[in-house]
């Protein structure tokens, strides 16, 4: 948990200052929303006395206060908007850089519907999370502060009854989460495996449709929403669990506070304006306990998926640049495999074993094997998609662990095996490779690809892929 809260307010506080002031208007709305209970008692209290000049003053005092709550409630939330928008910015940038940066071998042993799941959950966790923690918990801890302190000084036996109902709903409320975040847990398993199916038919609809196999697909699917179906139950049964602890409790607590007011008060020992604090103050907080208790709720729901959010960060880089790189606009072009040797990782079997091969500039070469043989694993090699086990890769005679990866693989023009495309324009799709290509040269390139003959400009930039 603190391992999340420490990423967490690490993007949060990146404008501390503007963080800062949010946190004081907050606390701030919180006191005096929490202060209307007093003003409600001196009503009262002016009433009986028939002092009604008086009454006026608080009357009008009561409506001033009521107005700087609206302006510095607005206020506050435009300040916690401007905090955490851009601070989810930052983590979803931060997120898809170190997804950029991580190894090949990361990405192809992870589901892609399992990671744009946990991206998505973990966007929509981290403003959960802000508005959870500072507007909604943050507001009821005041609130209690503020009322046990007047409950303490109007009969402290009501204060003790007040803390002792939130200790009580704070150890259930924690051993309920407990069963909750495991159930997400689980529940997230199971979901990520419906999302994974469901990604890998959209993407491979062509395999899918030519072999035939949409009923096979679909009963796929149908008997993987069998687990989930229970994992969501075990899941939302937790709740059910929270709801009636937590119910019980508060309601106890309300007839017991009042139950010692309605008395007191026929025994004269506290006055009608004193009544009315303590009813307001029960009527009004203790909705909130069951507030705080569904806050703390959204927080063990979106704990999960902040976790596995943020756990993204946390898988290594193995493949890094150098701290001095060799920088150098152009290249000749000769490259040298020299003794070099490469097994996969977690697998004893060399796909390569001392190789020696040398590519003149200009030199046309062609790998000529059998499926599995290494002729791709050789090209990944040389984009340092994965690094050697043993020997050495030259460019020119530098070793190719001096440039940086994004330098090394600018040297290159790919064709891959399987045509890859972008959900956007021709224009983009073709002039990917090369920022700011002319349109002679992405016309140039596609006819030379004997594809098609892009005829305006037009066209170009409005055809999507």
């Amino acid at each position: 948990m603190l391992k999340i809260l420490k990423t967490f307010y690490r993007y949060e506080l990146k404008k501390p200052f503007w963080f800062f002031c949010f946190l004081v208007g907050s606390i701030a709305g919180s006191v005096i929303y929490n202060l209307f209970p007093l003003y409600y008692r001196a009503m009262v209290q002016n009433i009986e006395g028939s002092r009604f000049d008086a009454l006026f003053g608080v009357l009008m005092s009561f409506v001033g206060l009521r107005a700087l709550l609206i302006v510095l409630d607005i206020i506050t939330r435009l300040l916690s908007d401007y905090v955490v928008f851009d601070a989810a910015i930052d983590v979803r940038r931060s997120v898809l850089k170190h997804i950029q940066d991580l190894d090949f071998s990361f990405h192809t042993t992870k589901s892609t519907g399992s990671l744009i799941s946990a991206m998505k959950r973990g966007d929509g966790a981290f403003f959960t999370f802000h508005d959870a923690l500072h507007n909604g918990i943050l507001e009821v801890f005041v609130g209690f502060i503020t009322m046990g302190y007047f409950f303490g000084l109007v009969d402290p036996a009501i204060a003790v009854i007040t803390f002792a109902s939130l200790f009580v709903c704070l150890i259930i409320t924690a051993f309920v989460i407990k069963l909750n975040i495991n159930a997400r847990k689980k529940y997230n398993e199971e979901e990520d495996n419906i999302s994974g199916i469901i990604v890998d038919n959209i993407i491979n609809f062509e395999t899918v449709k030519m072999f035939a196999k949409e009923s096979w697909e679909q009963n796929r699917l149908k008997l993987a929403f069998i687990p989930w179906r229970k994992a969501l139950w075990d899941y939302g049964l937790t709740f059910r669990y929270m709801n009636a602890s937590v119910g019980i409790t508060i309601v106890m607590t309300v007839f017991l506070i009042l139950y010692l007011a309605i008395k007191k008060v026929s025994l004269n020992q506290m006055n009608l304006g004193d009544f009315v604090l303590v009813l307001t103050f029960s009527n009004t907080f203790f909705p909130k306990v069951f507030d705080l208790v569904w806050r703390f709720r959204d927080l063990a729901k979106h704990f999960a998926d902040m976790e596995k959010y943020f756990s993204i960060l946390d898988n290594k880089i193995e493949i890094k640049d150098p701290k001095n790189p060799v920088k150098i606009k152009t290249i000749k072009g000769e490259i040298s495999f020299i003794n070099s040797s490469f097994a996969y990782k977690g697998n004893k079997a060399k796909v390569l074993k001392n190789i020696d091969l040398t590519i003149r500039q200009g030199q046309t070469v062609a790998f000529v094997g059998r499926s599995g043989s290494g002729k791709t694993t050789l090209i990944k090699l040389l984009l340092r998609f994965y690094d050697l086990t043993g020997g050495k890769i030259s460019i020119d005679g530098i070793d190719i662990k001096r440039f940086t990866k994004s330098a090394l693989r600018s040297f290159f023009g790919v064709v891959p095996q399987e045509p890859i495309l972008f959900n956007n324009t021709i224009k983009f799709n073709i002039g990917y490779g090369k920022e700011n290509a002319s349109f002679d040269e992405i016309k140039a390139a596609a006819k030379i690809a004997t594809w098609i003959i892009l005829s305006n400009r037009c066209q170009l930039s409005t055809i999507r892929m």
